[in-house]
């Protein structure tokens, strides 16, 4: 073989060592969080690069007396900041019912904080009523620490949070929460590590 022809055979062979890596590279390291990726049908929800620890935060329950995400440690949470005044919030209330009654309780569950809020608990939980969401619990923060804490410009916001403390995703916006493809999604990221496929 003269050097020409071995030139371009040792140019060859790196090369092609440079693609295998290339696509090995891509295949490992494209999303790290491949198994929490949401279904298309949560077509707002973005994965929450380095799962960042939530918030020390807290709100009241429908008897006046302080919840704090912390209390929830050991399953996941879709916390969801909603208002009276917020159109979509009202819009996917239903939706957030229907999911919550469809979840494992002891491994996820659906945490709606109201901010910014006027109604009593007595009058909210009506209101959650009036629209077809009174499966839903009553969490209050008037002083804004939930919209603070997890950085919300805008309504409705949706925070997964896994049974760690961490933050998964994020959906700004009104998403469609009780379609099955959500309630199979969820219920698969909170399964025990020995029920998973």
């Amino acid at each position: 073989m003269n050097s020409r022809t071995r030139g371009i055979a040792i140019l060859a062979a790196g090369l092609g060592a440079a693609a295998v890596a290339a696509v090995l590279y891509g295949m490992m390291g494209a999303n790290v969080h491949a198994g929490d990726a949401p279904p298309a049908v949560l077509d707002k929800m973005k994965l929450t690069d380095g799962r960042p620890a939530a918030p020390a935060i807290a709100f009241k329950d429908a008897e006046g007396k302080d919840v704090k995400l912390a209390d929830f440690h050991g399953r996941y949470m879709l916390v969801n900041l909603w208002a009276t005044w917020c159109g979509p919030c009202i819009n996917e209330l239903p939706e957030l019912a229907k999911l919550q009654k469809a979840l494992p309780q002891d491994r996820v569950t659906v945490v709606p904080v109201d901010v910014l809020e006027r109604l009593d608990a007595g009058k909210l939980g009506d209101f959650l009523k009036m629209h077809g969401a009174d499966g839903l619990p009553v969490y209050i923060d008037t002083d804004r620490a939930t919209q603070r804490g997890l950085i919300a410009n805008e309504l409705p916001l949706t925070v997964l949070i896994d049974a760690d403390g961490h933050e998964v995703a994020r959906a700004a916006g009104g998403q469609k929460w009780g379609d099955p493809a959500v309630v199979n999604y969820l219920k698969t990221i909170s399964a025990p590590p020995a029920a998973k496929s």
